[in-house]
């Protein structure tokens, strides 16, 4: 789960740019927290990412990210925040100024997360072929 999770950041957040993504510590449960940051013009950009799999977004993990994170010199970092979710979440808990990005590969149908494989296109001859 966590290398789809990574596929989504990595989509949202290129190396070609100049984003660095670097993960945080496993927490509890399959939720992971990463930084993304990058340097534009001598001004640095930063994003906390959370990847959750959980059917309601948790308020107190979005408050814990809101935290502030201290520099190397002791400086607070602001940093934007974000969120990688299944489709279909709750999002109600949510607040206006926090990003949402929804994944490509989960959903949640009723209270179970499916995996969301891509339709298989055959060939045109095997179609033909069933249709005779």
């Amino acid at each position: 789960m966590h290398q789809f999770a990574r596929q989504e950041i990595n989509r949202l957040f290129s190396t070609y740019d100049g984003w660095r993504i670097t993960p945080l510590p496993e927490g509890k449960g399959y939720d992971r927290e990463f930084i993304a940051d990058r340097v534009v013009s001598g001004n640095k950009e930063t994003t906390r990412v959370l990847v959750s799999y959980e059917k309601n977004v948790p308020a107190e993990k979005i408050e814990r990210m809101r935290s502030s994170t201290t520099g190397p010199y002791g400086q607070v970092q602001k940093s934007n925040l974000l969120i990688i979710i299944p489709q279909n979440t709750n999002t109600s808990s949510v607040p206006a100024d926090v990003r949402i990005s929804f994944m490509k590969s989960f959903a949640f149908e009723g209270d179970s997360l499916e995996w969301m494989k891509k339709p298989v296109t055959k060939p045109a001859e095997e179609k033909t072929k069933a249709a005779v």
